[in-house]
């Protein structure tokens, strides 16, 4: 390939103009000492990446993988290890027996755990067939890999299932355990009613034994599970076993902040400590520290009111009378006060009831002392009530406080949007908690931080699998002096999600900061070595996940390919018995058979497509995780040890990727990460090799080919930049179905040709870009030229004519409030009326409305100035103000001779501007036209008959006739004489 490159290149340079079809040469590498990933380390994998597409389908899986392969102990720490075989269950006429004394075993069909091999070939840009089977190629080398069957339509391949490995036995339908077993083992954390229903398997089957063994594998997945705590004590108390209720208490307590573990527990101390036969008060105290225990833990719950409750009925129970005088009388009326001004303080499910018999119990020992109490009290009290109003109305409506925690649902699948509504109500909440609504933050610092940690263990129990929250939370911790707490968020996040990136790049960052590492090496090898932890866990997992994908794919198109050929021969039998029931064969029935046989093939195949395309995109996925993770590890060792040594004792960021590229399954990106590192942190030579090596193990990726480009670029050296884009352009051109992933290239290197490059250049460009994206506009490509990401000068618009172009747009329906003076028509008045206006609109002397103007000299003072109208505000004013200014330019300040009408008042445009339009009114309206005829014709109005004419102001037509001329000509719009109205007016006018 290199050679083929260099021959390309040579051609280029001696063309007139550049050829298309020209590879790329890079320099000699230069000799020394100097970093080569090459020669540092070469896995199998990346080998088989250079072979080009057509080879990589037809090639068999790589042999048994050495020292590219993941380490023994590392392997087996992602790997749940076997369990040895368990005997058959006995079978009674084909049945599982299932008596008592039988113990349930495993099917020894059960299939083992398959050991991945990390070595297949990691490129993201090869087609889809390429992908799957460089995925079949990482399935375990001790089972033999599914091979390739063809298509008819020929695109995504369905691995034929007819070479894979047995699958594991079915299950007998009788056997409940064993399914249940299955199911857990293929679904821990999602497959929470399969964990419930084998623990109450056993239970029903009196297997205790069993039953503790399913309640503590359940709790190692789920230790924030309150509701599976609380079981687990009801189950050990049913069966008396009270040592190990005492063993599940303290387990509990610290696990989950759930107010039922706290309130069973109470119930426990009770039943133990018997205060009914406590002589000497022993148990009494014992029972009393308890509830102080349980309230100080979840007594700011707000569902922790029964507890209060519970204690203050306790505490009156207790020896004294209360309203006596003794000592022990007035020493438990300060308890109980005390403790009732505890209770009403917290905003709980109980706060009204305890308050009102605090009331009665403060005016039940002394009115006078009592009011006193209430008022002091009353403060804290309307807070809480107020809080828990808000809570019980607006904050926690909605929210489902269980403890059993669900995987968040993919997005657009079931259950998806009702999970985020619950995400989005328990941040509501916690942002309330945190605006302080006790007004405690200033004043009780310690109450404020532990109610807010409260609800974060309370919202995490339910969205345990939810690593944002986990990271707000530690996050909160850390900001508030907290770190003790933060650490703990961020380890038990971990233990949840170990898959997530987000807690792991968070915990890594923390350590990073840490400065109690000893100086010297000692303590770089030892602060590289905490560093690295969170992300070696974080690659493990996803490792796993990743194997787990390519077995479930595996297994689905193993079953799927035994049902459908089952299927198939149970049809071709019922055909055969058919045949042999009638007389003859029919050849036209064959053909059809046959046809439909094939028909089935077929929709069989796509939809075996279908599925291993979306098995390749999880997988691509988690290829995407695994490299972008390895990034950050580079990164983060970078800063911690420097480029290192791989072969030293402080590798640094080079043995990080050394080790990504041994363990496989690493995209281009790391390519990219790792060779801009050597470049701008330390100017070596070595990140010319890696890209060299990239573009061998990523011919057709483009996104690195870019790159590549770019980097070159940056070194001057555009020579090789071009020979990179012609190299990797004619490779995707030549497909039909990768020539849209070049548009990125070629955008690109026509930006770049048309900075630095010829003109003759950046035509033929243009011209292989219109070929080769029809789709795209011939202004687009032309435009692009001489545009900027800033600013474009080809699609700008000037104003040339402020007149035409900037007339403001109105709301449809809506009409002017103030109309542009240049809208308005130019009517010519007569000279002698402008004059007058002009008089009238100048600030001069104007007559008093109370009192005349006196004559006097004309030199004299005035005593009225005439004031001008008020000014518009707002864009209204600005265009009259602009037009009056206009305007007196244009006739040199003399009078104009057309003039638009003068500006309404203020107050009417507002109203114009509130009124809905015209066209919002459905009753009758008023005939304008109708009015100015009646106007026009009032002359010729006809006089009815017996009447006679009446002048101006004589005697008024009576109501009689008044109506009856209004029921006969109506409101206006006829011809007729002036008929006379009461007061002397004429009617319609």
């Amino acid at each position: 390939m290199a050679d083929d490159a260099e021959r390309a290149f040579l051609a280029a340079q001696n063309a007139d103009e550049y050829d298309p079809s020209a590879g790329y040469s890079m320099p000699d590498a230069p000799t020394g000492h100097e970093y080569d990933p090459a020669t540092t380390y070469s896995t199998p994998s990346e080998q088989s990446a250079s072979m080009p597409p057509e080879s990589a389908v037809n090639s068999s899986p790589p042999p048994p993988a050495t020292d590219g392969d993941v380490d023994g102990d590392s392997e087996s720490a992602m790997q749940p290890q076997p369990e040895p075989p368990a005997k058959r269950p006995r079978t009674v006429g084909g049945f599982v027996d299932e008596s008592e004394d039988e113990e349930e075993t495993h099917a020894p069909g059960a299939a083992e755990p398959l050991q991945p091999s990390f070595t297949d070939t990691p490129n993201n840009t090869l087609p889809n067939h390429v992908q799957l089977n460089s995925a079949q190629a990482s399935v375990a080398v001790h089972e033999p890999a599914l091979s390739i069957a063809s298509l008819p339509n020929g695109s995504t391949p369905v691995p034929d299932a007819t070479k894979h490995a047995s699958l594991p036995k079915a299950r007998l339908p009788q056997d409940r355990v064993g399914i249940l077993e299955d199911r857990i083992a293929e679904d821990a954390r999602g497959d929470i009613e399969a964990w419930l229903s084998l623990i109450e398997e056993h239970r029903r089957r009196h297997k205790y034994d069993d039953a503790r063994a399913v309640f503590e594998r359940f709790l190692k997945v789920f230790p924030s599970s309150g509701e599976q705590w609380v079981e687990y004590i009801a189950f050990e108390t049913e069966l008396d076993e009270l040592p190990k209720v005492e063993q599940l208490f303290a387990r509990s307590i610290g696990a989950a902040q759930y107010v039922a573990i706290y309130s069973a527990y109470i119930d426990f101390i009770r039943r133990r400590f018997n205060l009914t036969t406590d002589q000497n008060g022993q148990s009494r105290q014992t029972v009393t520290q308890a509830y102080e225990f349980v309230l100080g833990q979840v007594g700011i719950d707000v569902h922790a009111g029964k507890l209060w409750l519970d204690y203050i009925e306790m505490l009156k129970t207790g020896p004294g009378v209360l309203g006596g005088s003794n000592w022990q009388d007035m020493q438990k009326m300060d308890t109980l006060r005390k403790v009732y001004q505890r209770a009403v303080s917290v905003p709980h499910n109980a706060t009204l009831d305890i308050w009102r018999d605090y009331d009665k119990f403060e005016m039940g020992m002394n009115k006078t002392s009592g009011r006193k109490q209430l008022q002091e009290t009353s403060p804290s009290y309307m807070t809480a009530r107020s809080a828990i109003n808000v809570l019980d109305n607006n904050v926690t409506r909605g929210i489902n406080r269980t403890t059993l925690p669900k995987l968040p649902p993919a997005a657009g699948f079931d259950g998806h949007e009702a999970y985020m509504n619950q995400v989005q109500l328990w941040n509501n909440w916690i942002r309330w908690e945190k605006g302080d609504p006790l007004e405690c933050a200033t004043d009780n610092r310690d109450l404020y931080n532990k109610r807010v940690l409260h609800l974060y263990k309370n919202a995490l129990m339910a969205l345990r699998f939810w690593p944002e929250l986990w990271y707000e939370a530690a996050e909160w911790c850390l900001e508030n002096n907290l770190s003790e707490e933060g650490e703990k968020f961020l380890n038990d996040g971990i233990e949840a999600n170990p898959e997530s990136c987000l807690l792991a790049f968070k915990k890594a960052n923390q350590v990073e900061q840490r400065t109690d590492f000893d100086d010297g090496q000692a303590g770089i090898i030892a602060k590289g070595k905490a560093v690295r932890e969170p992300y070696m866990k974080l690659l493990d997992t996803i490792y796993h996940l990743t194997a787990q994908v390519k077995k479930r794919e595996e297994q689905f198109i193993a079953r799927a390919r035994e049902q459908f050929e089952a299927q198939k021969a149970a049809d071709e039998a019922a055909r055969v018995i058919a045949q042999k029931n009638t007389d003859e064969a029919d050849d036209e029935d064959e053909v059809v058979a046959a046809r439909r046989s094939k028909e089935k093939e077929d929709a069989f195949n796509r939809q075996l497509q279908a599925m291993s395309a979306g098995y390749n995109a999880q997988t691509q996925n988690l290829k995407k995780t695994l490299t972008y993770a390895w990034i950050a590890l580079m990164r983060a060792m970078r800063r911690v040890q420097g480029k290192g040594d791989p072969n030293g004792e402080i590798g640094g960021f080079r043995l990080v990727f050394t080790e990504a590229r041994k363990k496989g399954k690493l995209l281009s990106e790391a390519y990219v990460a790792s060779a801009l590192i050597e470049h701008h942190c330390y100017q070596e030579g070595a990140a010319q090799r890696i890209f060299e090596r990239g573009m061998k193990l990523f011919p057709e990726d483009e996104q690195f080919a870019l790159e590549y480009i770019k980097h070159l670029i940056k070194l001057n050296d555009s020579t090789n930049a071009r020979a990179v884009f012609e190299t990797v352009v004619g490779k995707l051109t030549a497909k039909p179905e990768n020539i849209h992933r070049a548009k990125s290239l070629f955008v690109f290197f026509h930006d770049y040709e048309a900075q630095f490059g010829e003109l003759a250049q950046i035509s033929k460009l243009e011209q292989r870009m219109a070929s080769l994206f029809p789709e795209d506009p011939q202004l687009l490509r032309f435009s692009q030229r001489f545009a900027s990401p800033a600013f474009d000068p080809i699609s700008v618009r000037h104003v040339i004519s402020p007149r035409t172009q900037m007339r403001p747009v109105m709301p449809s329906g809506m009409p002017s409030i103030m109309p542009s003076i240049e809208d308005q028509p130019m009517i010519a008045i007569p000279p002698q009326i402008a004059v007058e206006q002009q008089r009238l609109a100048s600030p001069g002397v104007i007559n008093s409305p109370k009192r005349a103007l006196e004559d006097g000299d004309d030199n004299a003072q005035p005593r009225k100035l005439a004031r001008g109208e008020s000014p518009l505000k707002g864009a209204a004013g600005r265009r009259l103000d602009a037009a009056r200014r206009n305007l007196a330019s244009t006739t040199g300040g003399a009078t104009p001779i057309a003039q638009g009408p003068p500006p309404l008042p203020r107050g009417v445009n507002f109203l114009l501007g509130i009124i809905p339009a015209a066209h919002t009114y459905r009753e009758t309206r008023f005939k304008a036209d109708g009015l100015v005829d009646l106007l026009r014709n009032v002359s010729t109005i006809p006089v009815p008959a017996g009447t006679q004419p009446q002048r101006w102001g004589t005697t008024p037509t009576t109501a009689q006739q008044l109506q009856s001329i209004q029921e006969k000509y109506g409101n206006g719009g006829h011809s007729g004489v002036p008929v006379p109205l009461p007061g002397g007016h004429a009617w319609g006018v």
